[in-house]
């Protein structure tokens, strides 16, 4: 009987267990605010996206995320000379699917942020 527990406990947590749909590529702090690259599976959807916001922005600082398929080359945003002029230039010529933004001390997520990526690379 305890043998038959801890199969169903071990393989519960075994199926329990699934890849997240949405993950990290790099991230960066500039000028007191955070900007993410993140890539998404291709079954996620712009809750799964805006769930990763909800968890990860910053409660102290502006947080902007740039969400990408998995399949996007993203090694431009992982150069060691990439300055911000450059990562907003790459954000404004290759617009991420979803592009998001949360502010200290507001439960809103504006999705706005690559329309402020263009204006920054101006």
């Amino acid at each position: 009987m305890k043998k038959l527990f801890l199969l169903i406990l071990f393989s519960s947590f075994l199926f329990s267990c699934s890849t997240p749909k949405v993950k990290d590529y790099a991230s960066y702090e500039v000028n007191g605010a955070w900007y993410w690259v993140l890539q998404f599976e291709a079954d996620a959807t712009e809750a799964d996206v805006k769930e990763f916001v909800e968890t990860w922005a910053n409660i102290n600082q502006t947080s902007y995320f740039f969400a990408y398929p998995k399949n996007y080359d993203l090694s431009n945003f992982k150069s060691k000379d990439l300055s911000f002029l450059k990562f907003s230039s790459i954000i404004a010529s290759t617009p991420p699917k979803y592009g998001f933004y949360k502010m200290p001390n507001d439960s809103n997520i504006y999705d706005d942020a690559v329309w402020l990526m263009e204006q920054a690379s101006k």
